[in-house]
This record gives C-alpha cells, structure tokens and sequence, in this order.
C-alpha cells in the first residue's frame, strides 16, 4: 500500500520511519528541502536533528507533490502549521474525497477556518480526517519506544486504517473530537514556552512541575470555554502530552522560553533558526480567545513576548 507523507522535519521522519516497519508500505516522503532530497537519493541517508538515519529500502523521497499523490491511499500531514493552507491548495490538484487525511501539524492558522482539520475537509470536500497526538518525542518514536497516541477522528473506518498501519508498539486510542486535540496541541506547545521562562528563573525540576500543575488547570478551562470539553475525558494527546513537551527541556518550545527571560535577543535570533510551534499559537491564540485576561498564565507569556 502506498502511503504519502508531507514534511521532512524530524516529525515526518519519526512518522515514515513508522509507516515503513511495516513491509507491506511504500512510503513517500515528500520534501520542500533540496538538501534533504540528495542526501536520501545519493547515500540513502535521511537527515534527522542533525544526524542522520539510515533509509529504509520501502520508503521513497520526492520533491514532487505530483508523485506523492499518484495511487496513495493515505496522506499524513506533517509540516509546520504556517505551510498548511499552502500545501493543502496544492495537494487538492491531486486528491479525492475518498483520501484519508492525517494531521500531525500542530498550530492554529491565520484565518478562518483557524482549525487544519476544519480546513483540510472544507478544502478537499473529505470527511475522512484524523487529528492525532501524544506523549511521544519524534527521536523516542525513530529509536522504537512504546508509546501511545490519541487519533481524533469521527470516522471509524480512518480510525481502524490508521492501526493496521503502524507497528504494534504503538498503542493507538481514538477520540472524535478533532478540534479539541487539535486546541489542545497548540496549548501544551504555548505553555512548553512558558515551563521554559519558569525555569529561567528557578532551575529546579520541581519549579516546572508545579509551574506546569498550574497551568494545566488553566488549560482545561480554555478547553472547555472554546469547545465545551470536559475535565473528566483524559487522553494521551492531552494530559501525556502537556507534561512531556512542558519538561522536555530541549525542546524548541521551552529553549525559546528560557532565552526570553535570559535576552531578548538571543530569542529573537533563536526565532529566525527554528520553527517553534508555540510562539506561531500564541500569535493565533487570540482569535479564537476573546479575553486572553482571563487566562493568567496564558496572558502573561504573551505580555512577556510581545509587549
């Protein structure tokens, strides 16, 4: 079975790599990064965090969105949110309704529709969309650790396509509601940046932890002021997640925070060399959040980055 997917960010990689444990997958991996591309067809290497990773024989990297999508049978979308929309125009030249989508880019866009789930069906006329998320570091996935991960999706049948895809290690638990996970992604990525500003000013393990504790109270109460979503309902893709990615201290997201507090401008330079998911959600938070003032912690990392 051919499967295709967009992104050659270490995430992308995490995901093909997954997809092509199982034998019976062709993986393509379409890459904007030329680089990237010779790298994989001239010494079968794949470029990871700044190594690189050994290709395996069933996966294929291409430039071409054409070749990417001619007889797939499934697409993952893994490129930062702020190439979403533009990716999304171009893959519809190629794709049919009957094409199951999944979504690992984590972001609000710019514009409405600010979900990528809601954009993605309205765009390529689907409703074969999936949304998924958990507690799992792209280089955790690549090295084969057990791990679990939270598919929102209303569709059974794409839910059920996505298990019998990827390696039994990876525990796969399904939620319906796309928008909340998807909510929830762009939160844990905002309060990482913030985890990082605590820990700035106290370098102690248990500032994160109980900065975090705090936080994630306020975290649930935007999910539920956005989308109505109850405290009780406990995923991998949301609790797992805001913990794992608010402690990882070498994450994008929280080295941004650290450098906030430590120099603007090292921040700033910082920003320029890497994507990090969290500033372009919190840029985008406010159109879906009327009174961000009522969100303390959530105020206050975005008064210290842009005010």
């Amino acid at each position: 079975m051919k499967i295709t997917c967009f992104g050659s960010g270490v995430f992308g990689v995490a995901i093909a790599t997954l997809l092509a444990k199982n034998k019976n997958n062709q993986v393509f991996l379409w890459t904007p990064d030329s680089s990237f591309l010779e790298k994989a067809r001239q010494e079968s290497k794949l470029i990871f965090d700044g190594k690189t990773l050994e290709k395996p024989k069933n996966i294929y990297v291409t430039n071409s969105i054409e070749e990417a999508m001619k007889n797939t049978r499934a697409i993952f979308l893994l490129v930062a949110s702020l190439y979403v929309k533009e990716l999304v125009l171009e893959i519809k030249k190629y794709s049919k309704p009957s094409l199951p989508v999944y979504i690992g880019s984590k972001g609000l866009l710019d514009s409405k529709p600010y979900f990528s789930s809601k954009y993605v069906k309205s765009t390529l006329n689907t409703h074969k969309i999936a949304f998924f998320a958990g507690p799992n570091l792209a280089a955790d996935l690549i090295l084969g650790a057990e791990v679990f991960i939270t598919v929102a999706t209303k569709d059974k049948n794409t839910f059920d396509l996505f298990v019998s895809l990827l390696p039994k290690r990876i525990h796969l638990e399904r939620m319906k509601e796309e928008k909340v996970l998807e909510l929830a992604s762009v939160l844990k990525n905002i309060y990482a940046i913030g985890a990082g500003m605590a820990y700035a000013r106290s370098p102690f393990p248990s500032t994160i932890f109980s900065y975090l504790t705090e936080c994630y109270k306020e975290y649930l109460q935007i999910l539920y002021t956005v989308l109505d979503y109850p405290s009780e309902n406990i995923y991998a893709g949301t609790l797992g997640d805001f913990f794992l990615t608010g402690s990882t201290m070498s994450s994008r997201n929280f080295s941004y925070g650290r450098l906030l507090i430590k120099t603007k401008k090292e921040a700033d330079l910082f920003l320029k060399q890497n994507t990090v998911e969290g500033y372009i959600g919190l840029k985008n938070i406010h159109l879906i959040l009327r009174k961000k003032e009522k969100f303390p912690f959530l105020n206050e990392i975005y008064r210290t980055i842009f005010k």
